[in-house]
């Protein structure tokens, strides 16, 4: 036993298959000398199963995995009840349900694996040396049944415990880079639900984190810049930073150099690597891009053969990439070749598995194409055959329900277009009516011809919209346009009340909710120049709503239709409206802080100290800039709280990069002394480095508050 123990420790530090292969040969014949009954057998079992498990990660033999399920069971119920390794009996078959899902797609074994998890965690009180496997393995199951059913309490759920996982793993515990993964992993998929940049910031900072803990050498420092160069192409993808994608090529290109032929991750990496670079093909159209990522891809297939778990990702993924240089560049070889790639796909992705649908709908897409190349009618009728399928998987409230309807009914109308038959035409027209039913209002695809019917269906899509949806404004918007338009043909005038009636409650409330992303860019106070008065965001935002810029934005839904376009007026206006000038300065005597200002109604009635004196020019030179809110450290951060004092910390570099301005005061430079800007007391400040690399607009300004040297920055 203890020798077949030293070779699978050596296969887990060398990776040479040939010491598992003997650890499993070794454990066998250690089991034959322990009969049930034995007290030996149980650690036995164990064992083997270990080793099983790891070749079917190897390997991708289901044959090992169910040997592996096999083996936990029977030392399970070898473990009564209060046995001491029941806890580890029940989280090793855990994990082995777990991974069965995700080579399976069968719910019921992830069902299953949570359910042992819980019971693991039950039996791990606080203290217990498996709590923190017994958390971070609930944790991993409930997210999996989150990313398959979509329920996002489970996300939550999954959230809650990876942040108790994580107060168990100080500084310095070997399992807090998993810890930091685990949640970051969490972040990003929170991120995907609802949007806020904020959720991905803080992915990226816990993956910087890990990979921190993970110099060159150290094994985890693949994952770790895989991960990180994920969530850089996620921001790419929201933001439209080309630098961001450039830095996951260069992370993920980092982390292949790593994962030489045999690694367990180089598939992975093959895999992320050629997805990026077909992103930047998409971005910038270089056709080098594409044939790289097909380069990639088929690398990436080579090292995934029949039956391991990425097998099906990279089938699908070169048949996109096959599919994309057919389109630009017409060859049928390559539209053949992403047809039989994504057929092999689906052999994959039995009935129940998550991926199934996306990989009919890509194979129904491809015989379309290759219909409307050749016209021969049986690729349209397997078209139509998949999108049905497709459809079946996509009930009523899933998220691609719509575009599967869109998908079937345009391939029915290319069946009518070729056949006649007027019943394909009729179920056209009826797919595209369920489908606009679910469009989002404002969509391209949501427009009809006909007024009335147009008004009839957006009534509809209002009455599935109650108050609190997040779609429920532009619902209201796109029925009170409707009801604009019919006013103005018929001039009726009850139907420009109702469009009147309709636009301002909701779209107040959209306006307000467009205000947040905006608010949590910048500082949580800022000083309004004009008046001097230190307001707290809360206050910002309703000083906005008194505006004349806000009633402004309002009553624009009244004289623009488009849906689109009002939400680019309306982003750029608070945009505008919410600018402000931060000032990068040396302390002084006699600095204002919080406190101080909290006795006067605004700054500009405060005594004419030194601190005071530099404070209110700042403010005026802002205001003179055309800028209505600033920012200093002096008086705008709460230093009595700590917790708000570390997120002012760590958000300086946001807020200077996001300010329009930046005012740097030279106390010890006169203007009609100008010495070298180098010699300024300024350039000895800890913060002087992000102050200068941060902001967009510098304007620096001497003692005497003029322009130094009449330069800007």
């Amino acid at each position: 036993m203890n020798l077949a123990n030293c070779m699978r420790c050596r296969y887990e530090s060398q990776g040479v298959l040939g010491d598992l292969e003997e650890a499993i040969s070794l454990h066998k014949r250690v089991l034959e000398f322990y009969p049930v009954g034995h007290p030996k057998r149980l650690s036995c079992l164990g064992n083997l199963a270990t080793c099983m498990q790891s070749r079917y990660k190897s390997q991708g033999a289901l044959g090992d995995l169910e040997e592996a399920i096999t083996l936990h069971q029977q030392a399970s119920q070898l473990c009564p009840a209060g046995h001491p390794n029941m806890p580890t009996s029940l989280i090793n078959l855990a994990s082995c349900m777990q991974t069965r899902y995700e080579s399976q797609g069968a719910l019921r074994d992830l069902v299953e694996a949570i359910s042992l998890h819980q019971k693991a965690l039950e039996l791990c009180p606080a203290g217990h040396p498996n709590r923190l496997l017994s958390l971070m393995n609930l944790a991993n199951c409930i997210r999996c049944r989150y990313e398959s059913q979509g329920a996002f309490e489970d996300l939550e759920k999954a959230i809650s415990l990876h942040k108790k996982a994580l107060e168990l793993c100080p500084i310095g515990h070997p399992n807090r880079s998993s810890c930091l993964g685990n949640l970051a992993t969490c972040m990003q998929s929170i991120y995907k639900e609802k949007g806020v940049l904020g959720d991905l910031e803080e992915a990226i900072t816990l993956h910087q984190q890990i990979l921190d803990l993970c110099p060159v050498g150290q094994p985890n420092r693949s994952p770790s810049l895989i991960n990180l160069a994920s969530c850089m192409q996620s921001r790419y993808e929201s933001q439209g930073a080309l630098g961001d994608l450039e830095e996951a090529i260069s992370l993920h290109q980092q982390a292949l150099e790593l994962c030489h032929i045999g690694h367990p991750n180089r598939s992975a990496s093959l895999l992320n690597l050629a997805n990026c670079m077909r992103c930047r093909y998409e971005s910038q159209g270089a056709l080098g891009d594409l044939e790289e990522a097909i380069s990639l891809h088929q690398q990436a297939l080579d090292v995934c053969p029949v039956m391991h778990p990425n097998r099906s990702s990279c089938l699908g993924n070169l048949a996109t990439c096959m599919q994309s240089r057919y389109k630009l560049q017409g060859a049928l070889g390559d539209l053949e070749e992403a047809i039989s790639l994504h057929q092999q796909a689906l052999e994959l992705c039995p009935v129940g598995h998550p991926n199934r649908s996306p990989c009919l709908i890509n194979i129904a897409n491809c015989m379309q194409s290759r219909y409307e190349s050749q016209e021969a009618l049986e690729d349209l009728e397997e078209a139509i055959s998949f999108h049905k399928q497709a459809l079946e998987l996509h009930p009523i409230g899933h998220s691609n329900r719509s575009s599967s309807l869109i998908n079937l009914a345009n391939c029915m109308r290319l069946r009518y277009d070729s056949q006649k038959v007027s019943g394909d035409l009729e179920e056209a027209i009826s797919l595209h009516k369920q489908a606009l039913e679910l469009y989002p209002v404002g969509h391209p695809n949501g427009e009809l011809p006909d007024l009335e019917e147009a008004i009839l269906f957006h009534q509809q899509a209002l009455d599935l919209c109650p108050v609190g949806h997040p779609n429920r404004s532009p619902s209201l918007i796109n029925l009170a346009s409707c009801m604009k338009s019919r006013y103005e043909s018929q001039g009726a005038l009850g139907d420009l009340e109702r469009a009147i009636s309709l636009h301002f409650p909701e779209t107040s409330q959209l306006i307000n909710n467009l205000i947040q992303p905006t608010l949590d860019c910048i500082p949580p106070r800022l000083i309004q120049t004009n008046t001097g008065i230190l307001l707290s965001q809360d206050e910002m935002a309703a000083h906005f709503q008194a505006s004349t810029q806000y009633q402004t934005l309002v009553s624009l839904p009244q004289k623009i239709n488009d849906w689109h376009s009002i939400i680019d007026l309306m982003q750029s206006a608070i945009a505008t409206y919410f600018q402000y000038a931060m000032l990068s300065h040396r302390w002084g005597s006699n600095e204002p802080l919080l406190e101080d200002t909290l006795h006067h109604s605004s700054i500009y009635d405060m005594p004419s100290t030194n601190g005071i004196i530099k404070l209110k020019q700042f403010c005026h030179t802002a205001a003179q800039h055309g800028y209505s809110w600033a920012w200093s450290d002096t008086c705008c951060i709460d230093k009595t709280n700590s917790v708000e004092l570390q997120k002012a910390i760590g958000s300086m570099f946001l807020w200077y990069q996001q300010s329009s301005l930046t005012i740097v005061y030279l106390a010890d430079i006169h203007s009609q002394f100008p010495v070298t800007l180098s010699g300024s007391v300024w350039f000895t400040r800890g913060w002087t480095l992000q102050e200068l690399l941060a902001p967009h607009t510098m304007l620096l300004y001497t003692q005497e508050w003029s322009l130094y040297m009449d330069s800007t920055a």
